[in-house]
């Protein structure tokens, strides 16, 4: 008999999982408030913050390094840590200690009034963020291994691209009418909002039956990932892959602002534009793009990976060369299919893992990404600082993010050659007893 779980809800009782569409809602509103919260909207308040104190433009983009490095290095840190506990506790019991952290966090952000204070307090909440990484555990709870949890994860994210077209524009907004508390004031009332959605509405995806035992609780994170790692070749490749394409997004997105200001001359408002239309980009690409992808490709979910990947590389390389503002928007539309890359790795990866360990597996790869932004935000921001000095191109921070989605499009073809199949087939037939059907 398994035993009382007082935030489970009588949805576990069924034999067919939980429906993904509040799990989609309750993200929706978190990432919503995530976005209006960080883009433009933190980048701009540290620059402003910044220029307060007395700094130059370098200076400024070398502080936001730093505490993009702090807050990234806080994920690192507890991200696995949020997962693994989620295999043990329940998925729904860590979303809501997340939600309600974040309002905090965004309340502290808009009475911030200097720079120490504001890194302080972005930095030390990473200590609640799992960067999805619960989530997307919710998910592989939810739905078979194979290209229905690659469309399942396509879904969420395009609940990401929604949420980053609504935020950055009301982000934006709000700081050229109100002020630079307002998006942080915002963001604390839909993250409220978000906690209380999920306390009401959101069911738990992980039943007692599956959960890890107690007893799992004495191994370390890392513990469980390298026996992992240890026998299965292609999970190797992919670790490599998601690290490196993780570092190539890094290194654009800790300057992008910085370097969307310096090199078109825009403003807060036109920044919040460029950044919906990435969102709207998003939204295009999981919604229209993914599901034909996948069914043309009939299994080579890989190559799908790798022909994203290169694209994405040779986007950067577009951006750098734009002659003016309008030619960004141009790359992006014809970068589109570029956004796939993303679920698509991450469901050729949970394949290869047991369903007791997708927590474990998926705070871990969340924390290999969050070390790659650390190293990203400080690679990216000091290129910039040297960009900014005369010493370097200005694009160099995104040609060094061309380079790492290159190479990870090669650590990818290496994990197909490693046997990706085979073992994909394998642990599918070790796994079926227990998978879920639905989603």
């Amino acid at each position: 008999m398994e035993g009382k779980d007082p935030l489970a809800t009588p949805l576990l009782r069924r034999s067919k999982p939980p429906p993904l569409a509040p799990l989609y809602a309750v993200s929706l509103l978190r990432t919503t408030a995530t976005a209006i919260a960080m883009m433009p909207a933190f980048n701009l308040r540290v620059v402003s913050l910044g220029e307060a104190a007395g700094y130059d433009t370098a200076a400024v983009a070398n502080a936001m390094g730093l505490i993009s490095a702090f807050r990234s290095f806080t994920e690192f840190t507890a991200a696995p840590l949020l997962a693994s506990w989620s295999d043990r506790l329940g998925r729904r019991r860590v979303i809501l200690a997340s939600a309600l952290a974040f309002t905090l966090e965004a309340t502290l952000m808009a009475v911030s009034t200097g720079l120490v204070m504001l890194g302080a307090v972005h930095a030390t909440f990473g200590c609640f963020a799992s960067g999805g990484a619960v989530e997307t555990s919710c998910i592989a709870d939810a739905t078979p291994a194979g290209p229905k949890r690659a469309v399942a994860v396509g879904r969420f994210f395009t609940v990401i691209g929604a949420a980053l077209v609504l935020g950055p524009a009301l982000g934006g907004a709000l700081l050229a009418r109100v002020g630079g508390a307002a998006p942080f004031a915002c963001a604390a009332c839909l993250g409220l909002t978000a906690f209380l959605a999920t306390a009401v509405a959101l069911p738990e995806y992980l039943p007692p039956s599956r959960r890890a035992p107690k007893e799992s609780a004495a191994m370390l994170p890392a513990a469980g990932v390298y026996r992992l790692l240890s026998q299965t070749p292609p999970l190797r490749w992919y670790v490599a892959a998601s690290g490196l394409f993780s570092l190539g997004m890094a290194l654009y997105g800790t300057v992008n602002v910085l370097w969307l200001k310096e090199a078109f001359g825009w403003d807060g408002q036109d920044v919040g534009h460029f950044l919906s239309a990435v969102g709207a980009a998003v939204i295009t690409s999981q919604v229209l793009v993914l599901p034909g992808v996948l069914r043309i490709s009939k299994g080579r979910e890989s190559l799908v990976v790798q022909g994203a990947m290169m694209v994405h590389a040779f986007k950067f390389i577009g951006y750098a060369w734009a002659p003016n503002g309008k030619w960004v928007y141009v790359v992006l539309a014809l970068s589109t299919p570029t956004f796939c890359a993303a679920p698509v790795l991450s469901s050729l990866c949970t394949r290869h893992v047991p369903a007791t360990q997708q927590g474990l597996w998926s705070g871990s790869m969340s924390a290999l990404n969050t070390a790659a932004n650390v190293v990203g935000a400080l690679i990216g921001s000091r290129l910039l600082a040297l960009s900014l000095r005369g010493f370097l191109p200005l694009g160099s921070a995104l040609y060094a993010g061309a380079l790492c989605h290159m190479l990870a499009a090669l650590c990818v073809g290496c994990a197909s050659l490693s046997g990706d199949k085979k073992m994909s087939e394998s642990h599918d037939e070790e796994r079926a007893p227990e998978s879920l059907h639905g989603g």
